[in-house]
């Protein structure tokens, strides 16, 4: 059995069926026959086209029915056999049905005809499904983006139709008045009744137009604001949902990149998009009706002076997504760029090192680079859109004379004239909109997808039916452990085994790379390992409600973060589950050691932190330390887990948080980091880490008398005290 790969055959053979090879005699083969042949490790089913003998040996001249030129000869040895039926889903077909008769009679006594018509039908089936593709994609694009906005839309929806509608009935209004003028001559006075009625009828219009126009403004403005927020929305909480392997994946990087900047203008675009098309679709029937007032094939005329502007969009449009996918690396280069020329971080060392230059030059590259690519895909559609504009020029011309020998004619009346420049004026523009918003909705959705696969990322914390987690009784086993981040080779765990008891102190020392923190992360429930298995008490942690589990968790990481809100605010986020105590606040504050800075600001803890707002008092980074401490204690869950909590601290600073800490950990599961190894002496087991796996475990005593690692980084750390 031999299964098709590709459509060369097509539609004799399409990819996805499988043939019946039978082996045969290369004597008895006939042209017509589809037969299978090996060639380079490869299977091939092809056409047999011509047979020929060369110094007494058979040669065989095969090709697709689809393909515009044959395959090399090949000699008998490369032959399996010839295809004699074939089944597609559940039906399977003879090659000697009368479909199939008709394919091979075709494809060989009218090649060239029979192969543009295949072309042309799979054309139409490839776009067919992929019309069907997006369609569906959209509508799931359209119900995620806009369920929240239904109300707005319909009202805006509503305001569009009516602005289809008025321009015309404007128009229709002067065409009667030109009418009657032009009958009456002002002769009869029942004419200018009609006149006065038509006068006013056409205010009104006016009036109207005016009106719609003023209230589109106001409800276009609601509907982008809703739409704004429920994406920013959906991009937030998904942000803060993922799991941070995706932060450490150039890939899933530039999905985040192209998806954060989408996000800012394209569900908006969109919407606004599908208003503008209802608006044009309203006003492209009345016109219809219009002209056919006049005649039918003026309206032909319009549509196809558009129809070249619009293949061009589309095409250019799939152009332009791909180039912005291949971009987005660089683009991201560049932004990063932009943020150490512009960012405060980078500003100190910019300005005492001097290297300014060295990324000016770096940003200035990269944008030369991606501006000159953009450009040579705007030229190449600026040419073809100057064509398509040639072409729907000389279509509109020649609407116009048809009409001016018409007049000249007398077919046709003066009021009659006047509705179709008007007409013709606001049907040329309405037909241009409206395939313009049909192309950019398309192109809309296309670069929306990436906004669309963001927000569907599957969520690696989530776990379909996943355990509650209880209060920890007997402790957090860590059994046979491998771990390695995305992005490196490198594991950073290698078998790690160890145990932590409830209730106990626990500290992980080694040089810097060992896997301390990495092993933190994992207890936290942020990276899942790779093999082995993480236990808090008999439940494993992959089976746990992660976002429950972190609630009885509390943790001061060595990369803290500074937020630039106020210094009571910034102890709250420590537990927003409860509302704010500031009594609470305050001892935590207390027991961090930055109680007394905290009271010494302008306005105590309402007082703005840091310098990026009005009003922001900043602090030492080791006072932004002890502020994330005191958010850590402000928590005060059963679980802390502390990597180098005291690495910004002096020393008298450090001692009186190692008091603080032994106090606090009473009766709580503490793990704790730190280099400075005073800090872990009191530890009641102490695991050493060295290149990713434990070396030795006990308390200080313990492994003191060992006289192995731990000693040695005890003497180490002697001889800089």
């Amino acid at each position: 059995m031999f299964k098709m790969q590709g459509n060369s055959m097509y539609p004799a053979l399409c990819d996805g069926d499988f043939g019946i090879v039978q082996p045969c005699n290369p004597k008895v083969l006939h042209i017509g026959d589809v037969v299978v042949l090996r060639r380079q490790g490869k299977y091939i089913a092809h056409r047999l086209i011509k047979i020929e003998t060369f110094r007494n040996e058979m040669l065989f001249t095969t090709q697709g029915d689809k393909n515009k030129f044959s395959d090399p000869p090949f000699r008998e040895n490369v032959l399996c056999g010839r295809i004699t039926s074939f089944r597609r889903g559940d039906t399977i077909e003879s090659v000697f049905s009368f479909p199939q008769r008709i394919y091979c009679f075709n494809s060989l006594n009218f090649r060239l005809a029979a192969l543009f018509c295949r072309n042309i039908r799979f054309f139409i089936i490839l776009h067919r499904k992929r019309l069907n593709t997006t369609s569906r994609s959209f509508v799931n694009n359209l119900e995620i983006i806009g369920l929240t906005v239904r109300k707005q839309f319909i009202a805006n929806l509503i305001l569009s139709i009516l602005q289809g509608v008025v321009p015309f009935a404007l128009i229709v209004c002067v065409k009667w008045l030109v009418d009657v003028l032009t009958k009456s001559g002002g002769a009869i006075p029942m004419s200018w009744m009609n006149q006065n009625i038509l006068l006013v009828l056409t205010a009104l219009m006016f009036l109207l137009s005016g009106i719609l126009s003023a209230l589109n403004g106001y409800f276009r403005g609601k509907l982008s604001c809703a739409v704004t927020r429920h994406a920013h929305e959906l991009l937030h909480r998904k942000h803060t949902e993922l799991n941070l392997s995706y932060y450490e994946n150039h890939i899933q990087q530039d999905k985040i990149h192209r998806a954060a900047r989408e996000a800012d203008y394209r569900p908006v675009k969109i919407m606004n998009e599908l208003l503008a098309m209802a608006k044009s679709g309203i006003s492209l029937i009345v016109m219809v009706l219009l002209f056919f007032h006049i005649k039918w094939y003026l309206v032909a005329l319009l549509l196809l002076a558009i129809v070249p502007g619009v293949l061009v969009r589309l095409k250019y449009a799939g152009r332009y997504y791909r180039l912005q996918k291949i971009q987005s690396p660089e683009e991201r280069q560049k932004s990063y760029y932009n943020h150490i020329l512009t960012g405060i971080p980078f500003a100190r060392e910019l300005r005492l090192f001097g290297f300014s230059a060295v990324f000016l030059n770096r940003f200035d590259l990269l944008e030369e680079k991606l501006h000159n690519e953009r450009q040579q895909l705007q030229r190449s559609e600026m040419f073809a859109d100057i064509f398509a504009q040639i072409f729907a020029v000389f279509l509109v011309f020649s609407s116009l004379i048809s009409v001016v020998y018409l007049m000249a004619a007398g077919k046709i009346s003066i009021g009659v004239v006047v509705m179709f420049f008007f007409v013709f004026q606001r049907g040329y523009s309405v037909i241009n909109e409206a395939f313009h918003s049909m192309t950019e909705l398309i192109e809309d959705s296309t670069f929306l997808n990436d906004f669309i696969d963001f927000i569907n990322l599957p969520l690696l914390d989530k776990i379909a039916v996943a355990k509650q987690p209880k209060p920890l009784r007997s402790g957090i086993s860590v059994e046979n452990v491998f771990f390695h981040y995305e992005t490196s080779k490198r594991d950073a765990l290698i078998d790690v085994t160890l145990n932590i008891p409830a209730g106990k102190t626990v500290a992980f020392v080694g040089a810097n790379g060992s896997g301390k923190t990495t092993l933190i992360k994992l207890l936290c429930g942020f990276y899942t390992p790779q093999r082995g298995t993480i236990r808090y008490d008999d439940d494993d942690l992959n089976e746990l409600d992660r976002v429950a589990l972190r609630e009885q968790v509390t943790a001061v990481f060595q990369d803290f973060a500074l937020y630039n809100i106020t210094a009571g605010e910034n102890i709250a986020l420590g537990n927003i589950m409860q509302p704010f105590d500031l009594v609470k606040a305050k001892i935590a504050a207390e027991d961090a050691g930055v109680a007394d800075i905290l009271d010494q600001l302008p306005n105590g803890y309402e007082t703005m932190l840091g310098n990026l707002f009005k009003t922001g008092e900043e602090l030492s980074i080791g006072q932004w330390q002890k502020i994330a401490i005191a958010r850590a204690f402000y928590r005060n869950s059963p679980i802390l887990f502390m990597d180098e909590p005291s690495s910004a601290l002096d020393v008298n600073s450090e001692k009186q948080l190692l008091n603080k800490l032994k106090d606090l950990s009473k009766g709580k599961t503490v793990v704790i980091i730190s280099h400075r190894l005073s800090t872990v002496r009191w530890a009641d087991i102490i695991y050493v880490l060295d290149k990713g796996r434990v070396v030795e475990s006990g308390c200080h005593d313990e492994l003191m008398e060992k006289s192995g690692k731990y000693f040695e980084l005890i003497q180490t750390s002697k001889e800089f005290d």
